[in-house]
């Protein structure tokens, strides 16, 4: 029986329980970085995000508000805090025990996701993956712009980066396997050879049922 040569996950509830781009805006807002009113508005574009009609623009003009001016270092310190504050709690133990097999058979893994790079990293360091590809923050003369660089990583952005990284290393798209939550995950689902939905929206999981993907619930 064929089997995948790599393993790449979403990130956001397929291996956490919990929504990065919103758990930030609590976080800015506990630390004083951001106003009272960010969570609700953060909220706003999550549901648009599952929805999918996100307007990009104006939630990166929103989401990278805090990060605007910063440098890498002082972006990766709170990105840790962030991460001990808000997402280690929330990692599915069905995540671990998967990537810990994985790695312990030499299965490459990524993350490929919408969330910012930045943000995603510690969460990839806990899991022992090695590759994040997220959305890319603009530096310039050391220093965040609030901008995107390169492809944004969602709905059919996925699919790109894939293609530009595994085409590096001559590995072919049917040849992967991807794990998904939301309806943004469809395009990078379809695009693989070996599709897993995770706890996936009610839009997802009758396109999973449809198509005979495997739907797994993590808890």
């Amino acid at each position: 029986m064929a089997r995948a040569v790599e393993f790449w996950f979403d990130m956001d509830h397929t291996l956490i329980n919990l929504d990065c781009d919103v758990s930030w805006k609590y976080f800015a807002v506990a630390h004083h970085l951001a106003g009272p009113e960010a969570p609700a508005e953060a909220d706003r574009f999550f549901e648009d995000y599952l929805a999918g009609k996100l307007d990009i623009e104006a939630f990166h003009e929103f989401q990278f508000r805090e990060f605007i001016g910063k440098t890498m270092p002082e972006l990766e310190a709170l990105a840790r805090q962030h991460f001990e504050e808000c997402v280690r709690s929330k990692i599915y133990p069905a995540a671990r025990e998967l990537l810990a097999s994985l790695h312990r058979q030499g299965i490459p893994t990524a993350i490929l996701t919408s969330t910012n790079s930045v943000i995603a990293r510690p969460v990839a360091e806990a899991l022992g993956v090695p590759e994040v590809y997220g959305c890319t923050l603009e530096m310039i003369d050391g220093r965040c712009t609030g901008h995107v660089a390169g492809t944004y990583g969602v709905g059919p952005g996925k699919v790109t980066i894939a293609q530009e990284v595994l085409g590096r290393r001559g590995v072919p798209l049917s040849a992967v396997a991807y794990y998904g939550d939301s309806i943004n995950d469809r395009n990078m689902l379809e695009a693989v050879g070996f599709p897993h939905t995770v706890n996936p929206s009610e839009e997802l999981r009758k396109i999973a049922v449809e198509k005979n993907w495997p739907v797994l619930n993590w808890r």
